[in-house]
């Protein structure tokens, strides 16, 4: 039975509704498991792949609701289904948590808009429309837009300024696992894969802008045979494609991993000799963070929100200076790694990253909604 000053809450969960959890996944999870006990809050998770399983974010009592919607590349799951059941299940409020929402919103209703990326794509057509039209009628409509960096926020503001006044930046948080232990142990998973070799790593998938062929590159000029290149975040389909284009020099000196649980990605890190993300935008950038957390330099460039996670073990690169990258690596590769572990600085800096915190904020933005 529903409490009499309960608020019910409604979510976009899709990103939960998936063989594996990643950034949007990850985000909605934290922020659910992270929300106050003491809160006279229930949840109302909403996914679209009944097939699939579920992510129920951990000691969190939901309900879960798993539906088909007919018209799915006309978005009428989000567009029709979605506030259809919202109204139906008597929800107070509805958070849309990818960027996109319903225009027809028959209760207040809050979207998180992650970056600008899904507009900077020549679009045509119904698309065009939708991301053009539709998707900014929307958010004039809703009670509150959130967005995750001060560089997504003047993105947002660049192409609508008109939402300034609704307009709340909540950064991410970094997952409790990297603060909870100095040292994690090497995963099996790479010592199966490579022994006991030292690697660099590579996190960031084959998305043209997260720039693998330039990590690649940057790699192959080292010239130390003795290292390896542990790739992370390729799909299934993705790892048999890049295997196939690998050049006969990467034989034996570049391996793909496959999905590594989040569990084990601390030591995955700390393990490494250092990290390669030359990726070109992102809304946020979870490597950036996790990998300095844990002790281990972490190689990017000054860019988009980037530049609000450079921390104690930033190495800030030119975007297209190749000799910097080489050198950069070359440089931390010979010194080599004093101790494996985190030191307080680490900790400390990585720790003002916090899901609570970012779920407490979460919880104002919704509260300023249903008082409106």
């Amino acid at each position: 039975m529903r409490g009499k000053n309960e608020i019910l809450v409604g979510v976009d969960a899709r990103c939960l509704n998936t063989d594996h959890l990643r950034g949007m996944g990850k985000y909605v999870s934290e922020c659910i498991s992270h929300v106050d006990a003491s809160q006279q809050l229930r949840w109302q998770l909403f996914g679209d792949r009944p097939e699939t399983a579920f992510h129920q974010p951990p000691g969190v009592s939901a309900t879960i609701e798993l539906f088909d919607f007919k018209g799915y590349r006309f978005h009428t799951w989000e567009q029709m289904g979605l506030p259809m059941r919202c109204r139906r299940r008597h929800v107070d409020l509805l958070h849309c948590t990818a960027t996109s929402l319903p225009f027809w919103q028959p209760v207040p209703t809050i979207v998180t808009i992650h970056d600008m990326l899904p507009w900077r794509s020549p679009l045509a057509g119904y698309e065009q429309w939708y991301r053009h039209r539709l998707l900014p009628g929307a958010y004039k409509r809703a009670a509150a837009i959130i967005t995750i960096s001060e560089s997504s926020r003047r993105d947002i503001l660049d192409a609508w300024p008109w939402l300034a006044e609704k307009l709340h930046v909540i950064p991410h948080g970094i997952s409790d696992i990297f603060l909870e232990a100095d040292e994690f142990p090497r995963p099996d998973l790479a010592t199966a894969m490579i022994g006991e070799a030292r690697y660099l790593l590579y996190v960031g998938g084959a998305i043209e802008r997260k720039r693998f062929g330039w990590a690649l590159k940057v790699f192959d000029s080292l010239g130390l045979e003795q290292l390896k290149l542990l790739v992370c975040g390729f799909s299934g389909q993705e790892r048999q494609v890049a295997m196939a284009d690998l050049s006969p020099q990467f034989a034996g000196r570049v391996s793909f991993l496959p999905f590594v649980p989040e569990e084990e990605m601390p030591g995955l890190y700390q393990h490494a000799e250092l990290v390669l993300y030359p990726t070109l935008y992102e809304g946020f950038g979870f490597p950036a963070l996790e990998a300095q957390a844990v002790g281990t330099p972490v190689l990017f460039s000054d860019l988009a929100s980037l530049s609000e996670l450079k921390g104690p073990h930033a190495e800030i690169l030119p975007v297209e200076n190749l000799d910097a990258w080489i050198a950069a690596c070359r440089k931390i590769v010979m010194r080599g790694r004093r101790s494996i572990g985190a030191s307080t600085l680490e900790t400390k800096w990585a720790s003002q990253f916090s899901w609570a915190v970012s779920a407490q904020r979460h919880l104002d933005v919704y509260q300023a909604a249903l008082e409106r």
